[in-house]
């Protein structure tokens, strides 16, 4: 399926503008939209107004300079077309799912270089749970964004060796597009061990269910369908992975990042696999001296190779800005080989079952506080009543009485006809029954299986901090690992006891019900009357009286499942029970306060509560997802390559990296780019890189500088690389604009342009005018979106079509014009 996405930036009277991301099938189609504004922190946005927060000159140039870029500062979809990221001027990314529309990861990248870093599965759930502003203004901005793949195992070379010999049937950007077999695919010898290490028995649980809907306008409520719920945590038994083969790929998502008002920074970001976050790496110290900060203004990559290239828009004190080209080798992705890519997914899916078991706390916690308001109207104003004639009786007495003797007090009686009646009756057997119900539920089909699956999860981290080799690599302490294990097992225990208290409860709760409002019935009749003799006659409930005194004594007054769910003071914080814990273990400790009676429980520690424990789970699996991450930061080189042409005009400017098809240890970098002086002329750029033994980074070799030029263009707009075989540029002549396109490996002194498309007097359908170029180089189904000059609208133009027109989906061959 064919998507596009857009952005469309909109002014209201309320704020200083949003930004709305649009996605659409070529025939004109919404698929669907997302609103990304200020303030608003359900919406995509996520800051705050800075009209509320009085910070006065400061606040309003900020606003000036979202509003010159738009508060959306770069979309990038992922190479399966599954996943979009959102990068917003507030510092957040939103990864929007295809299939669904919703929201599954928003995500923060304002932390700084030294901070270590923390699971963004973490930082979502806070996000999506808490409505608490963000802070005020963020330490950088994004520039860019890209979405980029590299293979971790097996090698690039393996794979370049399946794809370049004779009888192969498939090619790389089919590998990467593919969901099917693709070890069979490039005939790969069978690797038993690989085969062992990749097995994965989530796919064998049962699905986890979905979870009652948080409330309208949430959209990070990605557990209330089924959809999301697949997509999350069931998409080919690889949570957020999205590929369903064994040839393990990375998917690493950077983010260029700025200082904001005016400061010397210039980060990347990067997560891999969807959310797990790695951290900020600092590459402006790159630059050469006399800087005033940098701009990364243009990301790519190649999956044989495990270095980014960034293209950096440096100020500078004497001149005008200048261009360099920065390399950035994550050689962790080289150094892990095929561990990278299991503890990358385990880690995300524990931090996606942290999001569903916090958001079942978040749920259980409102629906009990809600639940007991009621009764506990009803019980402060009998209670009141009865006591105004004798202190020592209640609702608890005067209940007791009712049932042993049969005798009802003249206040009760009074009370249970005219105050609770048959309506009252039916709110409290709603509110309170619902409640347990949804309590049982959650706990059984969602809380038990959610921690089954944590300790899975964990069971195979567990194993890589054993393993020498990998843990030392990989960043993972057996220790902490084993901690976590500890508050998922007592959490599981937690969830037994609660189970179990919510079963009694349900069946004291049924049993009061049924004789309360069976007493309501013949009180509410004449003493005399011959249906309160038969009422009492056909009264079969006298088995269940017990239940119903245990009820009115117990749990009526103090639920069970309060003391698991809301604590009895103010409530623990997860950091003052780890340095509560004692030596033999945080499981031990819980279990011998779990065992000791009540007397003596009260008088040593308390029973942390479901809440409490919660929030220790996730500062736990924090530091191991922070651990993991140092590591792979360290790892990480960023190096200067060479400086751009004075001439080169960053905004018209692409890369692309092409392997030699002679020798795999060589890649050729090619940039294009439009002069700057010369608005016919184009800044060519041709180099070798090369290499190092292992694949730990490149050598970049001297640059050529060939000069091009398109005889017939009076002005270059645009220019791109389709593939590693064609570019591309869009320029004005003297009648119209027109699409060239060149074969990368012909002459670029010759004047072999082709001109693939033309635009008569310069306009595309509905008068608008052609500015930009946007290429999907996919074999077989390449496109280019033309851009209208003021961004109304675009054409699609397939590339691929015998006579290079537009192809809809509907088969029908004329250009397709969309506007936003």
């Amino acid at each position: 399926m064919d998507l596009v996405a857009t952005v469309a930036r909109r002014r209201t009277q309320n704020d200083h503008g949003e930004g709305q991301v649009g996605v659409w099938r070529l025939n004109g189609q919404c698929v669907f939209e997302a609103q990304f504004e200020r303030g608003d922190t359900g919406g995509g946005g996520g800051g705050v107004d800075e009209d509320d927060t009085g910070q006065g000159d400061d606040d309003d140039s900020k606003r000036n300079e979202e509003d010159e870029e738009g508060w959306i500062r770069g979309l990038a979809w992922r190479r399966d077309g599954q996943m979009l990221a959102v990068a917003c001027a507030d510092s957040t990314v939103a990864l929007i799912n295809a299939f669904t529309g919703k929201i599954a990861h928003r995500i923060t990248t304002a932390a700084t270089v030294s901070q270590s870093s923390s699971s963004s599965q973490s930082q979502s759930q806070s996000q999506s749970s808490s409505k608490s502003p963000r802070p005020h203004t963020p330490s950088s901005t994004p520039t860019c964004i890209s979405w980029n793949t590299h293979f971790a195992a097996p090698t690039s070379s393996a794979i370049r060796t399946r794809l370049e010999g004779p009888d192969s049937q498939v090619t790389l950007d089919e590998i990467l597009g593919l969901r099917a077999d693709v070890d069979k695919l490039l005939r790969m010898k069978a690797d038993l061990p690989r085969e062992l290490g990749a097995l994965d028995i989530e796919v064998s649980l049962p699905k986890l269910a979905t979870l009652p809907p948080l409330g309208v306008g949430s959209d990070d409520d990605i557990f209330s369908s089924r959809s999301s719920i697949d997509a999350v945590f069931h998409a080919n038994g690889q949570a957020g992975s999205g590929h369903g083969d064994s040839v393990d790929r990375v998917d690493a998502l950077l983010v260029g990042l700025q200082s904001d008002n005016g400061g010397h920074r210039c980060a990347v970001h990067i997560r891999i696999f969807d959310s797990f976050e790695i951290g900020t790496v600092d590459v402006g110290a790159c630059l050469p001296g006399g800087s005033k900060g940098g701009k990364v203004v243009k990301i790519e990559s190649h999956p044989f190779l495990s270095t980014a290239l960034l293209v950096v828009e440096q100020m500078t004190d004497d001149g005008p800005a200048t261009l360099h080209l920065l390399g950035l080798d994550m050689s962790f992705i080289s150094q892990t080989g095929r561990h990278l890519p299991v503890v990358a997914k385990k880690a995300t899916q524990l931090g996606n079952l942290l999001r569903y078991v916090a958001q079942i706390h978040t749920q259980l916690a409102s629906e009990v506080k809600a639940a007991f308001d009621l009764p506990g109207r009803f019980l402060r104003n009998i209670n009141e009543y009865l006591g105004d004639g004798d202190d020592y009786v209640d609702f608890v007495h005067a209940a007791h009485h009712l049932a042993v003797t049969g005798e009802c007090d003249g206040k009760l009686k009074e009370w249970l006809v005219d105050e609770v009646g048959e309506r009252g009756l039916k709110r409290w057997e709603k509110a309170v029954g619902d409640c347990l119900d949804i309590v049982r539920r959650l706990t059984s089909e969602c809380l038990m299986p959610a921690l089954e699956r944590c300790q899975v999860v964990l069971t195979r981290l567990d194993g890589l901090a054993q393993f020498g080799p990998t843990s030392s690599r990989l960043g993972l302490e057996e220790k902490n690992v084993r901690k976590v294990m500890e508050t998922v097992n007592a959490l599981g225990i937690l969830a037994e006891d609660l189970l179990a208290d919510v079963k009694v409860e349900i069946v004291e709760f049924t049993a009061f019900m049924k004789w309360l409002k069976w007493e309501c019935e013949v009180e509410a009749l004449e003493e005399t009357s011959e249906r309160a003799a038969e009422l009492r006659e056909s009264w079969t409930g006298e088995n269940e009286l017990l239940r119903v005194l245990d009820y009115v004594g117990g749990a009526m007054k103090d639920s069970r499942i309060k003391k698991y769910i809301v604590p009895d003071g103010p409530e623990q914080s997860a950091g003052a029970l780890i340095e509560d814990d004692t030596d033999a273990g945080f499981f031990l400790d819980y279990m011998k306060r779990r065992a000791a009676p009540p007397p003596k429980a009260k008088k040593n520690k308390s029973m942390p509560t479901f809440g409490q424990v919660v929030g220790r789970l996730q500062t736990q699996a924090e530091r191991v997802f922070a651990q993991i991450a140092e590591t792979f930061r360290k790892s990480i080189l960023p190096s200067h390559m060479l400086e751009f042409p004075r001439r080169c005009d960053g905004r018209r400017l692409d890369l692309r990296i092409v392997p030699d098809v002679h020798d795999r240890t060589i890649y050729r970098l090619y940039c294009m780019a439009r002069d700057r002086s010369e608005e016919g002329s184009l800044q060519y750029i041709k180099s070798i890189m090369q290499q190092d033994g292992g694949g730990k980074g490149l050598r970049f070799g001297p640059a050529e500088l060939p000069p091009a030029r398109i005889r017939e263009a009076k002005s270059i707009l645009d220019v791109k690389f389709v593939d590693e075989d064609t570019c591309m540029v869009l320029a004005t002549t003297e009648t119209d604009i027109r699409i060239f396109s060149r074969l990368l490996a012909s002459d670029v002194q010759a004047d072999n342009w082709e001109v693939h498309h033309v635009f008569d007097s310069g306009r595309m359908n509905a008068g608008m005018t052609p500015a930009r170029l946007e290429v999907n180089g996919r074999v077989g189904r390449r496109a280019v979106a033309v851009v209208d000059d003021a961004g109304l609208g675009y054409t699609v133009l397939d590339l691929d079509a015998a006579d290079g027109s537009v192809e809809e989906e509907g088969e029908e061959m004329d250009d397709e014009i969309m506007t936003g």
